[in-house]
C-alpha cells in the first residue's frame, strides 16, 4: 500500500465507486492465449496448422487495434459491439489464409468468448472487501464501461449485483469513463458529494484520471505489482496490490 499524493488529506469515505474488470474480476488467461486455444481447436477443420491460424489471428487483431487506436468512435464500437468486432477480426484472418467460412468464424468467436468466461474469476479478497464495506454501511457503486449484456452476465455469474446500491454500465447510461458525467451520476445515485467517496480502479486514464476530474479520491489497484512508471501523467492518491489493503485504509 503506497500513498502517491502525500499532500492530500485521506478522510474516511461514506461511499466507494468500484471498477469491475481488472479490479473485482480478473482473468487467468490473456486474450492471446485464448486465441491460441481457439486456433488449436479449429485449425484441423480448416486444413491449417494451428501456428498459421494463430499468427493470422494475431496479425488481424493487431491491424484492427492500430485502426481504432486514435478513433474514439471506433473504440466505443469495440466496447459496445464485442461480438461483431471480434467476428470481423476472425473473418479478416481467415480471408488472409484463403479460408472464407462465415459459420466457422462465428463458432471461433463463440469459443473465444467461452474461454474468456471460463478463465475469469473474482479477484482475491473481493467479496471480503465488499462485505467489510457493507458492515460499515458504506454506499457502493459499480461503474463499468462496455456492452450491457456482457457486463450484466459477468455481474450475474459472479454474484456481484447484491453488493451494490448502484450499477452504472456504459451502454445503459450512455456515458463511458473517463467522462466525468458517469462519476457524477454514480455519486448522485449514492446521494454523496465527491469529497465523501473514493474511486477504486485499475485503468489510470479511465478510472483514475476520470475520477480525479470530479474531485474523487482515487485508489489505483495494481494487481500485477508493476508500479507506476516515472513517465505516467496520472498520479493516483493511493496504490494497492491487493484489495484486502482497502480494509486497512478504511479502518479508522
Amino acid at each position: 500500500m503506497k500513498a502517491y499524493s502525500e499532500h492530500r488529506q485521506i478522510s474516511h469515505p461514506r461511499g466507494l465507486l468500484f471498477d469491475m474488470d481488472g479490479v473485482l474480476l480478473l482473468t487467468s488467461q490473456s486474450p492471446a492465449q485464448s486465441w491460441q486455444e481457439v486456433a488449436c481447436s479449429f485449425a484441423p477443420a480448416l486444413d491449417l496448422s494451428a501456428e498459421a491460424l494463430f499468427e493470422a489471428l494475431q496479425r488481424s487483431y493487431q491491424s484492427y487495434q492500430r485502426t481504432i487506436a486514435h478513433d474514439p468512435e471506433q473504440q466505443r464500437r469495440d466496447r459496445l459491439a464485442p461480438f461483431e468486432t471480434r467476428l470481423e477480426v476472425v473473418e479478416d484472418a481467415l480471408a488472409s489464409l484463403h479460408r472464407v467460412h462465415k459459420e466457422m468464424a462465428v463458432e471461433m468467436v463463440r469459443a473465444y468468448e467461452r474461454l474468456r468466461d471460463t478463465h475469469r474469476f473474482l479477484a482475491p479478497h473481493a467479496l471480503e472487501v465488499l462485505q467489510f464495506c457493507r458492515q460499515r454501511s458504506l454506499a457502493l457503486a459499480l461503474v463499468t464501461n462496455g456492452n450491457a449484456t456482457y457486463q450484466r452476465r459477468k455481474i450475474a455469474q459472479h454474484g456481484l449485483a447484491s453488493w451494490f446500491d448502484a450499477v452504472l454500465i456504459e451502454e445503459e447510461v450512455g456515458i463511458a469513463k473517463p467522462d466525468p458525467r458517469i462519476f457524477l451520476q454514480a455519486l448522485e445515485r449514492l446521494h454523496l458529494r465527491a469529497s465523501e467517496a473514493w474511486m477504486i480502479g485499475d485503468d489510470l486514464t479511465r478510472d483514475i484520471a476520470g475520477a480525479q476530474q470530479v474531485g474523487l479520491l482515487t485508489i489505483w489497484y495494481d494487481a500485477s505489482g508493476s508500479g507506476l512508471s516515472k513517465e505516467s501523467p496520472v498520479h493516483p492518491d493511493w496504490m494497492v496490490h491487493d484489495l484486502a489493503e482497502l480494509c486497512s485504509l478504511l479502518t479508522p
